[in-house]
């Protein structure tokens, strides 16, 4: 039996949503890898390889869809399940993500709970 602590790259610019949500995360028994932009997260996910990536849309230095296009293009890197996490809910932005094959969508604001109910639907 594999008893490895599941981890998460959360990526969220700002401060008091990643907190809440690393929070919530933590409380649930993951491993919780936090970045704050697209770029920083994708030199984080080269080293942690985590099990799943909690991204936000808009963020400065590199937003989440071109961080995404970085992960599919990256071999080592494109396996790993990707939900999206924006205050955007636009039909054209939804079909932009929808084009970048994430998992999940979540519009925010976002319980933290409802959060943690898609990420344990994807790891169990």
């Amino acid at each position: 039996m594999n008893t490895r602590q599941r981890s998460i790259l959360l990526v969220e610019d700002q401060p008091n949503t990643r907190r809440l949500i690393s929070f919530t995360l933590k409380k649930a028994g993951y491993q919780v890898h936090e970045a704050e932009n697209g770029r920083d997260a994708l030199d984080l996910c080269r080293q942690a390889e985590p099990d799943l990536i909690l991204c936000d849309v808009m963020m400065p230095v590199m937003d989440g869809f071109e961080f995404r296009e970085h992960l599919l293009a990256d071999k080592q890197l494109q396996h790993i399940p990707f939900i999206f996490l924006s205050a955007r809910a636009q039909t054209h932005e939804v079909i932009n993500a929808q084009q970048l094959l994430p998992l999940e969508y979540i519009t925010k604001p976002a319980e933290p709970k409802h959060i943690l109910k898609v990420v344990q639907s994807h790891l169990p």
